[in-house]
């Protein structure tokens, strides 16, 4: 009777040398030799696991340990199997076989599954190692989880189509739409309109780059929440949008077609007949438009687009004295179309405007003498529901006691304000810190920094002296870097780099706002970033691309090594959904609200984490569960009772229902993209739709 192999079992400090020799010498067979081990060392210097001939598991990697989630005594003399699943392609797993039995290496790509069951692309490589009979002794696997390879490429894909400040298709998209074949338009006509906010540059002045980049979201999503069927929107550049209406009727019937027109353009002017509320500020803003018809027979479609842009001029010359918004280019001949009122933008008087002022130098004398005061908002680990730190904001408490938001004093303060603000912001958030130890409470604080506090050659010394001062582990400090700000500058950069040597943190702040790159996290030490709330803005209308943006920001942290903490998590949608996919970190009202410092500890001692693992209550995070399977083509890994969904579908269908049916058909095996997910996966994006609507 062949005696079973004796697998070794390496302690944590052991080396890879002692395992195989140690499995050598277990096997009965003579130890390895010099010329093996330097073979192995060889093939394994990307090592992610080695096994024995029968592939049971003898040694892991950090690598493997980090991809899987599983720990080395977990995995620990079990066959590599353990990672397959329910979406695991059988034939790439007989071809593993087949190339293994035949002493050959495999390369190739392959579904696995982590330890808390959620999919990823494994790039994998396993090579058989030989001992001195050529007889195969070991094989050595490296693993790499390609997930972001595969998602940068469909994030790579929407960017190139997509404006960075609005989120809405860009210029290349808009000429790929009318470029498009139009055989199915022939019986109708087609009208390109070009929207451009009256005097942006005054605004820009008046609330800054970030606030016009603001008000460009948001003029994007309310002029995206009111167009209908065969109405294209795209932004353009700046303050320029663009909308192409198809389906506008025959010729013959070319009042019908004015009729339509302006309901449309009429809908369109809704979204700027209430002001909007950029940075703490409210903004009334009138906009131009220049339209027109894009003929059948035209060979170049793009033709309709410069006449557009002719009449939008025509537009904006007539801005004073016109009847209505939009110019019609000629040479259609206007029909008595209903005038549209012209929302007139108020201009503050001088008499307003001295106020403003006189109110703003009461605010800054308050805020350096005596009014600040740090809020801080919890942070709370999504994993375990744990605090994970708190994030000081500066609020103004005046003197009557009403607390005042950044929005009304941030935007009015120059750069020597601005660095008179942290300094003062950061000495009482570690002040807090220092308290809150003396009342048994341990935890890590993150502080704002204006980039243009780095220009400071004492930066480095006010954060050094205020952690000497109150006695605090630098590792317990955080500096936040807004993204739309961030440091470009030589100086700026080498002011970072001393912060670092400190041993503090340094987050990457807003993440996604619109500028960020990847180059930005390679070039400076960043141990975090927080994704900015404004990518939530398309929710309801775009859950998919939320939803994708989300997962990928995620996995580019864990790619990148870096904590990922997911801002403006202000309802249980959100919340669930960033838990669902995996985010680390969370912050936001439905977490917990910005407090007085001294609420903190009572805060920790009574918060209890208003989600449970493994069940899903909202549409939204239905979906995220059933998407981040169906992205990777994965049938769901539980059994159908155990399955978050299956409690869900019970309380939001019949159990007849084709719903219920399609979600069954997800836990059956299947290898090929399933159109039964897909039609689970619309069901489930109307229902997120239809949620938000009865929401608000």
């Amino acid at each position: 009777m062949n005696k079973m192999p004796v697998r070794s079992q390496p302690n944590r400090g052991q080396s890879l040398c002692q395992t195989l020799m140690m499995h050598s010498f277990s096997n009965g067979t003579p130890a390895a030799s010099a010329e093996l081990l330097a073979r192995a060392f060889a093939a394994t210097a990307r090592m992610s696991l080695i096994t024995d001939a029968q592939q049971n598991i003898l040694h892991v990697g950090n690598s493997f340990i980090t991809i899987t989630g599983y720990g080395a005594d977990e995995v620990l003399g079990r066959n590599c199997r353990l990672l397959q699943g329910p979406g695991t392609d059988r034939a790439v797993v007989a071809t593993i076989s087949a190339t293994l039995r035949a002493g050959d290496a495999f390369e190739g790509d392959i579904l696995n599954y982590r330890k808390d069951g959620s999919p990823f692309w494994n790039g994998l490589k396993v090579t058989p190692l030989r001992g001195p009979a050529n007889e195969i002794t070991h094989y050595v696997s490296t693993q790499s989880d390609i997930n972001t390879r595969r998602a940068f490429q469909d994030t790579l894909r929407f960017q190139a189509l997509h404006d960075v400040v609005t989120d809405l298709p860009n210029r290349r998209y808009l000429e790929q739409h009318l470029a498009r074949d139009r055989t199915d338009l022939q019986a109708s006509v087609t009208a390109i309109g070009l929207i451009n906010i009256d005097e942006f540059r005054r605004i820009n002045e008046q609330v800054g780059l970030r606030g016009g980049d603001e008000l460009l979201r948001a003029l994007g999503r309310r002029l995206r929440n009111l167009t209908g069927e065969g109405v294209f929107l795209a932004s353009m550049k700046g303050d320029e949008y663009a909308v192409v209406i198809d389906d506008l009727g025959s010729l013959r019937g070319s009042a019908d077609i004015d009729d339509q027109l302006e309901a449309v353009l009429r809908r369109l002017h809704e979204a700027v007949e209430r002001p909007f509320q950029v940075l703490g500020k409210s903004v009334s803003v009138t906009i131009s438009m220049g339209v027109a018809f894009c003929p059948l027979d035209s060979d170049d479609i793009l033709d309709c687009l410069r006449v557009a842009e002719v009449a939008l001029k025509v537009a904006q010359r007539r801005r004073h004295d016109r009847q209505r918004w939009w110019y019609l280019a000629p040479p259609v001949i206007e029909t008595g179309t209903q005038a549209t009122a012209i929302l007139m933008e108020s201009r503050a008087t001088q008499a307003e405007q001295t106020l403003l002022n006189q109110r703003f130098e009461a605010d800054r004398l308050r805020l350096f003498n005596g009014g600040l005061s740090m809020y801080m908002q919890p942070v709370v680990d999504l994993r375990t529901g744990d605090l994970s730190r708190v994030e000081a904001l500066a609020r103004l408490i005046l003197v009557d006691g009403t607390v005042v938001g950044p929005d009304r004093f941030l935007s009015f303060l120059d750069d020597a304000g601005h660095d008179e603000l942290f300094r003062l912001g950061l000495d009482e958030a570690l002040g807090c810190l220092a308290r809150w130890d003396r009342e048994g409470l341990s935890t890590r604080v993150s502080v704002n920094l204006s980039p243009s506090t780095l220009y400071d050659s004492n930066c480095t010394g006010w954060v050094k002296g205020a952690l000497e001062r109150h006695n605090i582990n630098p590792s317990r400090l955080s500096l936040e870097l807004l993204e739309t700000e961030s440091a470009k500058s030589a100086v700026q950069i080498a002011a970072i780099n001393d912060l670092r040597t400190l041993g503090i943190g340094l987050a990457l702040d807003d993440l996604g706002s619109g500028h960020a790159t990847l180059k930005r996290l390679s070039e400076l030490p960043f141990d975090s970033i927080k994704l900015d709330r404004g990518l939530f803005a398309s929710l309801n209308i775009r859950p998919l691309e939320t939803l994708s943006m989300l997962a990928t920001l995620t996995q580019m942290g864990r790619d990148f090594k870096i904590g990922v903490v997911a801002e403006g998590l202000e309802d249980v949608r959100l919340a669930e959904a960033a838990v669902v996919l995996g985010v680390p970190l969370g912050q936001g009202y439905f977490l917990a609200r910005p407090m007085p410092a001294s609420s903190i500890p009572g805060w920790v001692a009574a918060y209890k984490f208003p989600l449970s693992a493994g069940m899903v209550t909202t549409a939204l995070g239905a979906l995220a569960y059933h998407w981040k399977f169906l992205r990777w083509e994965s049938p769901h890994p539980l059994p159908l009772s155990a399955c978050p969904l299956t409690d869900f579908m019970q309380r939001h269908t019949p159990q007849t229902s084709r719903a219920t049916a399609l979600h069954e058909q997800q836990h059956e095996p299947f290898n090929a993209p399933s159109t039964g997910g897909q039609q689970l996966q619309e069901w489930l994006v109307e229902l997120v739709q239809d949620h938000a609507t009865a929401a608000g």
